[in-house]
Formats: structure tokens, C-alpha cells, sequence
């Protein structure tokens, strides 16, 4: 059965300063995510239940939060934010696809231990009441502190028990660098307005983990860019706006798994269409 407690006190503390420029903040804080189980039943409790212990159940997630920054305003047309941050997890909850449920099914385990650092910087230009600029940079390290998860090597005769060591190894899905820029430009129609958006996005490589059969995947730097054209109605009343998405096509692997029951999952490709709205 899953260890600890079902319900857990959290708490936060931080501390707030207004500076000329604007707000500097620090807090400290924590939080928690039960336990619970996969499909399936344990092995003895019933009839055709054929999953051990360890891999029926799994335990609660708990995280401590430090968080710095600040949100400066340097003029009516300038605005900076950043954050540093650290996360400690115990007890991190991973999904995988397994086939221990005699199918491929999703499947919640633990790792020990994993750790995130963090900086991020956003940017907010608008030197007229039509235009305005969008900017961002994010760096990250998360990765696994411990988790050494234990299979039988079935190329042995009888089975031996083994572990792989993730100590080091990134997270999943997390890339080192992201970034954002976009641009925003109001064009006034009579009593309505019409809004052009353009923003580009880039994330540098990432791993792409397997983590049912200890397999890692590399998904390439890459770009994302979207596009809209809106018209929006006096008062709001309705919209009408044509849009693009991932302009560029470009392939992005958001999952993949390996094995007898091996797949591939992808972000959209490039999208396109028209939206509207109205407002009662």
C-alpha cells in the first residue's frame, strides 16, 4: 500500500517589499499530492489479479517551493518581471505507458528524489496605446537527484533483478532555454478594431523519456510560430478571426515509448483556420 499520510498540512511564507520601482517578493512554501493506484488488482486479492504491490500502488508527492523576483514598472511603456526559482520534490509522480496490466495502459510510479532550478525573465514594451511588444527567457535545469528504479532482466535464466540509475538525467520534456517574442498591433474600425498578433516561440533540445523500458529520445531545437488576424465587434459584441498555427510545420515529438507496444505522439502540425464569437 502507499506510505504516509492520506492528508498533509502545506504552508507558505514570503515576504513583500515596494521598491520605487516597483514589487520585490521571496516566499517559501510547500505542497502535496496524495497517493493512489493504477488499474488493476494485487496479486492474492483476487480472482486473475496478477499485478505486485509495487507496481499497483504508489505513493504521495511533496514539494518545498523557493521562489525570488521582482515586477518593475520603469515607465508607462516598459514593464520587467523576473523570478528565480528552486523546487525540491519527494517522491516525484511519473506517468509512463506499461504493459503491466496486460495492455498498453498509463501507469503513476514514484521517483525518490528530483530537483528543479530556475530563471525567468518577461518584458512588456508599449510605446504607443496600438503597439505593443512581448518578450520572454526562461532557463531550467530540472533533472533527477534519486531514482534508481529496479526490472528483471529477462536475457538471464533464472531472471535477475537490476536497476538504472536516473541521478543527473533531465526531466522529462524539459528543455535548458525557451523564448518568446510577440507583437501586437490595434488598428481602430469605426467603433471596433481590428488586432493583428504575431508571435515566434523556441525551445533548445529536450529529452523525450521512456521511462517503462529506461529509453531516452531527443527531440531538436525547434520553432513555433503563430499568426492571427482578428476583428473585434463595437463593445465587443463579437469577433471573427482567421489564425495559423506552427506556421513553420514543424514535427515535435511530445512523447514516444519503445517496445511491443512502442508509439509516438506529436504536436499539431501546422494549423489554420477561423474562429468566431459572440457575446449575449
Amino acid at each position: 500500500m502507499p506510505s504516509g499520510p492520506s492528508a498533509k498540512v502545506t504552508w507558505r511564507a514570503g515576504i513583500d517589499y515596494d521598491s520605487p520601482l516597483g514589487l520585490v517578493f521571496a516566499s517559501v512554501s510547500t505542497g502535496y499530492k496524495a497517493g493512489g493506484f493504477n488499474d488493476g488488482c494485487e496479486i492474492g486479492k483476487g480472482a486473475n489479479c496478477a499485478l505486485p504491490a509495487n507496481a499497483l500502488y504508489y505513493d504521495p508527492e511533496t514539494l518545498t517551493a523557493y521562489e525570488a523576483g521582482f515586477k518593475f514598472r520603469f515607465s508607462p511603456a516598459f514593464r520587467l518581471n523576473g523570478t528565480v526559482f528552486h523546487y525540491d520534490y519527494q517522491g516525484l509522480q511519473l506517468s509512463q505507458l506499461s504493459d503491466i496490466c496486460g495492455g498498453p495502459c498509463q501507469v503513476t510510479t514514484n521517483a525518490a528524489k528530483a530537483k528543479v532550478d530556475g530563471v525567468e525573465l518577461d518584458a512588456t514594451l508599449q510605446p504607443t496605446d496600438r503597439f505593443t511588444v512581448r518578450l520572454a527567457l526562461n532557463w531550467l535545469d530540472a533533472r533527477y537527484d534519486e531514482y534508481a528504479p529496479a526490472y528483471n532482466d529477462t536475457t538471464v535464466t533464472p531472471n535477475v533483478r537490476r536497476s538504472v540509475n536516473f541521478a543527473g538525467r533531465p526531466l522529462n520534456r524539459s528543455p535548458k532555454w525557451s523564448w518568446i517574442a510577440g507583437v501586437n498591433y490595434v488598428v481602430p474600425v469605426g467603433d471596433g478594431k481590428i488586432v493583428a498578433d504575431a508571435q515566434t516561440s523556441a525551445r533548445s533540445r529536450y529529452e523525450v523519456t521512456d521511462l517503462a523500458n529506461f529509453a531516452y529520445f531527443y527531440q531538436p531545437a525547434a520553432t513555433k510560430t503563430d499568426l492571427s488576424l482578428t476583428y473585434n465587434a463595437p463593445e465587443d459584441k463579437f469577433y471573427v478571426a482567421g489564425f495559423v498555427e506552427n506556421l513553420e510545420n514543424n514535427l515535435i515529438v511530445t512523447g514516444a515509448s519503445t517496445g511491443l507496444f512502442g508509439s509516438v505522439t506529436f504536436a499539431d502540425p501546422r494549423t489554420y483556420g477561423v474562429r468566431a464569437g459572440f457575446k449575449f
